[in-house]
């Protein structure tokens, strides 16, 4: 079995790949069209059509694309989704996040899961557990 990842690897300032695909991308500037990834790593990152496993960069921006992890400073997500976004500032529009960490979100993204839910789901599990604790000693 092949533990490798299949594609090549690339590592330049400026990426631009179009309708292809690479296994790790390294780079100043990397840009998709119609294609992937599977990790991606740059300072500027956009993919359009296209998707990759893992990003981190400081500014991305997805177009009808899909990450499996996104961490980025700065990411806009427009008609794209991410299963796991990590960021300071998020902009997004019409776009999906499965589980969102994120200091400030502009748009109407659809959150699964965000790190308020996240806490009032914490807060009620304590809650709970106390009572039942309460409870059962008697």
């Amino acid at each position: 079995m092949n533990d490798q990842p299949s594609g090549p690897d690339i590592q330049a300032e400026v990426v631009n790949i179009s309708q292809g695909g690479a296994a790790h991308v390294e780079g100043t500037s990397v840009t998709i069209e119609q294609g992937g990834a599977q990790r991606i790593h740059g300072e500027s990152v956009e993919i359009t059509q296209g998707g990759a496993a893992i990003i981190t960069t400081d500014s991305a921006t997805l177009n009808e694309s899909g990450a499996a992890i996104l961490i980025a400073e700065e990411p806009t997500l427009n008609n794209s989704a991410a299963a796991i976004a990590i960021t300071n500032s998020l902009k997004a529009e019409n776009s999906r996040i499965g589980v969102l960490v994120a200091g400030k979100i502009e748009g109407g993204p659809d959150i699964a899961f965000d790190g308020r839910l996240a806490a009032i789901i914490g807060a009620s599990f304590a809650i709970t557990a106390y009572a039942l604790r309460r409870l059962l000693r008697r």
